[in-house]
């Protein structure tokens, strides 16, 4: 088996092992998307490493972004690990293990003091490999989905900004794994922010068109016509939620882009929160679906080891 740098001509054979191998257990999905590298292209800093035998057939692939983190008041450089992947055929030679090890390697190279994932609760198969290899299940974090809906008649105005979303200025910003500048990346994806300011308070919900990146489809719907697979791909992604303490004014907010999702032909919104984060009930009542992830994290540096505060920062391009 030789390990390389991925490449473009590599698209086809690695989305067909995406489709082969589907995460979840009741409701398995994949990620639907044009090329394989649109997630890890959300990056600055950013590599697939893929894995092929003798005859040039790709057998699986990993994905690494590096980037400055915030951990306990101070910027480190962490690795996140992504889009791990072992076509069927191939699995129970230690392919994954391979690639994890290759991709922990070259982030040692690079300066990172650790390592990071995201992985479904339910894929248990991957849960267990990084088990084994040395990495801790730290924090649970919900993803949830919203279909779109027409607002109710609201007192409270809410304006949209396509410039700033002022994540400087608020406590998110202070918490473990903060990574800067994410409104700034999603800026060619139709990011906005959604707010009120007055003397109600102060609430935002900023969003991207992340069906412009991928999609997670459940594995049924591939089957589905072309046409109709592009609209259940349309999809928003909610992130930066601001104003907790006012709940009512959040909401206005919150109907508000699921009304403008409505208008324009989006199929759902999806939003992930720290477990641990304490958000207005609406939160969790309006998902029509919630998928719970693992993170899990490894030190890569001997002197590097976190005591992590509560609540975790979620980067909206990660899940």
């Amino acid at each position: 088996m030789i390990i390389r740098p991925y490449q473009s001509a590599d698209d086809s054979a690695l989305m067909a092992i995406e489709y082969r191998s589907p995460r979840g257990a009741s409701a398995p999905f994949v990620h639907y998307r044009r090329h394989f590298a649109d997630r890890a292209a959300l990056f600055a800093d950013w590599q697939i490493f893929v894995i092929e035998d003798t005859d040039g057939v790709l057998a699986g692939c990993i994905g690494i972004v590096l980037k400055q983190v915030q951990v306990s008041g101070m910027m480190v450089p962490l690795g996140y690990l992504f889009d791990l992947r072992v076509d069927p055929s191939y699995r129970r030679q230690g392919l994954g293990v391979a690639l994890v090890h290759y991709a922990e390697s070259y982030l040692i190279e690079r300066g990172a003091v650790g390592a990071y994932g995201q992985i479904v609760t339910v894929n248990l198969p991957s849960l267990k490999l990084f088990d084994g290899l040395g990495y801790q299940r730290i924090r649970q974090l919900l993803y949830l989905e919203y279909l779109p809906a027409a607002a109710w008649p609201s007192t409270i105005s809410v304006t949209c900004d396509e410039d700033d979303d002022q994540i400087r200025f608020t406590v998110i910003a202070d918490r473990d794994f903060y990574t800067d500048a994410v409104a700034a990346s999603l800026s060619t994806y139709d990011y906005v922010r959604w707010l009120h300011d007055s003397d109600n308070g102060y609430a935002s919900l900023s969003t991207f068109d992340q069906s412009r990146v991928y999609r997670q489809i459940a594995l049924d719907d591939l089957n589905l016509p072309d046409e109709v697979l592009r609209q259940q791909a349309r999809s928003l992604r909610i992130f930066h939620a601001i104003g907790a303490q006012q709940p009512a004014v959040l909401q206005a907010v919150f109907d508000t882009l699921r009304d403008q999702a409505l208008a324009n032909n989006f199929y759902s919104l999806s939003l992930v929160v720290d477990a641990e984060d304490v958000l207005p009930g609406f939160i969790f009542t309006e998902a029509t679906h919630q998928k719970r992830y693992w993170t899990t994290f490894k030190s890569l540096h001997p002197d590097f080891d976190p005591q992590w505060a509560s609540p975790f920062y979620i980067d909206a391009r990660e899940i």
